[in-house]
């Protein structure tokens, strides 16, 4: 993206250190595309600040750092509480759009794990209006990163509702003790793909809760 008056394009870690020191935000990551523009912005902040301020705050803080204007539209919010001490507290605002009814209901009814010496068989069950669901996948036992295969095994039972979901963005994150699941997910609706982005506090040894920020963004499209 060419700015009138900027000779030089600004380094995307600047630009990324910008925005994640920005008061009450705890992690960013920006999405480039092949050209070298900003075409996501995904942020995990605290509640200090309602979701609007803060996407003002980081479209004045950007221009101001790199002379580049960037559509709000891009951003998205994820806000925990970690002051609260209940790890079950999250709550994530999408700014920009009206709370609408959520037209989903997906609860997860169970988790199953079955270890053998080579492999590890996920599945995930869901109820949705009384029907059941089933996803499952597998993974090489000795894989650190299981969480992933949970994630396909949710999303895989939700597809036989809706074929176009999918989890665009997963990252797990550290924040002083804290471990936090934060995601972006897509559906089509209406003939557009609609994103929201969900956040969770991460239990200790609990592996439901990759499935369960899954489900909340599901919930929320």
């Amino acid at each position: 993206m060419k700015v009138e008056g900027v000779d030089e394009m600004p380094s995307k870690l600047a630009v990324d250190n910008v925005v994640s020191k920005l008061p009450g935000v705890h992690s960013a990551r920006i999405v480039y595309d092949e050209n070298g523009e900003m075409v996501e912005i995904h942020v995990l902040a605290d509640i200090s600040k309602p979701a609007k301020q803060l996407v003002r705050d980081i479209e004045t803080a950007i221009f101001a750092s790199s002379g580049i204007k960037i559509d709000r539209k891009i951003v998205s919010i994820a806000q925990i509480s970690l002051d609260s001490g209940d790890e079950e507290e999250a709550s994530v605002i999408r700014p920009y759009q009206k709370e609408e009814v959520q037209g989903y209901n997906f609860q997860l009814t169970s988790l199953e794990t079955k270890a053998t010496i080579r492999r590890l068989d996920i599945t995930v069950i869901l109820d949705y209006e009384g029907k059941e669901l089933e996803g499952s996948s597998i993974v090489d036992v000795g894989d650190d990163e299981k969480y992933m295969a949970i994630v396909e095994s949710t999303v895989a039972a939700i597809r036989d509702v809706i074929p176009s979901f999918r989890i665009e963005f997963i990252e797990k994150l550290e924040y002083g003790m804290t471990e936090i699941v934060m995601a972006v997910g897509s559906s089509l609706v209406n003939g557009k793909r609609k994103r929201e982005a969900g956040a969770r506090l991460c239990k200790k040894d609990s592996l439901n809760d990759f499935a369960l920020v899954v489900l909340e963004i599901i919930n929320k499209i």
